[in-house]
């Protein structure tokens, strides 16, 4: 059977995942397009539904159900430019702050979605697999997921308040990025640590500065404005990485 109506239940209620609160209600959000769904699918991201428009082929991806829908109603339920005709609706994750397993990252106050998925695409391929999040824009936004390409599938992820995030990373140097801070290629970071990357516009919050060990830059030539965060976050991972990937 193939959904025809824009005004199907199963169609307003995907439509309703393009607003935040709907998502943290059902604990779901939308990955679309088929490298993107396909690599949710690898990583072991939880499909609950997989939506096909009737022209795209039949896909061997596991999903807990399969719809398909007219081409126009995928349209309309996609959110590309040129729709490649399937999407999914993937469980989220908890979320729920840990100790990381490996290096990780703190966000503070990162707004911007773009940002926000370049920086997880980034600590991915960096090996960043523990990205603690305070007070950012959200995750699981579809332009974030884009931006991410695969990369937030492969990460932890680990969102909370201040005694949350802290007990989490009790006893774990956090590094600090900001401009003040010691020449980043002349700085030795400790073998376990936590890189703090601040908001776009106001750098990382004084109380989260006053919790750092360390304050790193990266230098730039004079009268230059500050790098963006997604830059300063993926020159400052893999500079703080740089004996691991010479041995690469």
């Amino acid at each position: 059977m193939v959904i025809t109506s824009r005004n199907n239940p199963l169609v307003r209620r995907i439509l309703s995942l393009r607003e935040k609160k709907f998502r943290r209600a059902a604990g779901e959000y939308v990955v679309e397009g088929l490298k993107s769904v396909r690599e949710a699918a690898e990583s072991g991201a939880h499909i609950r539904l997989l939506v096909r428009a009737e022209h795209h082929p039949l896909q061997n991806i596991e999903a807990d159900s399969e719809v398909v829908v007219a081409s126009g109603v995928f349209e309309k339920l996609s959110e590309e430019v040129s729709p490649q005709g399937i999407l999914a609706v993937v469980e989220m994750p908890a979320c729920t702050p840990e100790p990381p397993r490996s290096l990780s990252l703190l966000l503070d106050g990162v707004s911007d979605p773009g940002n926000m998925g370049t920086v997880l695409r980034t600590a991915n391929a960096a090996g960043y697999e523990d990205i603690y999040l305070r007070g950012c824009t959200d995750p699981f936004a579809s332009k974030c997921v884009r931006a991410s390409m695969g990369g937030l599938f492969r990460v932890r992820l680990h969102i909370g308040g201040d005694a949350e995030l802290a007990s989490a990373l009790a006893g774990i140097p956090l590094i600090c990025a900001d401009m003040g801070g010691k020449n980043a290629f002349c700085f030795s970071p400790p073998e376990r640590f936590c890189l703090v990357i601040g908001n776009e516009a106001n750098g990382v919050t004084e109380q989260m500065r006053a919790a750092c060990a360390h304050t790193v830059r990266v230098p730039m030539r004079p009268g230059c404005e500050s790098l963006n965060a997604g830059v300063s976050a993926g020159i400052l991972m893999y500079l703080l990485r740089a004996d691991h990937f010479r041995s690469v």
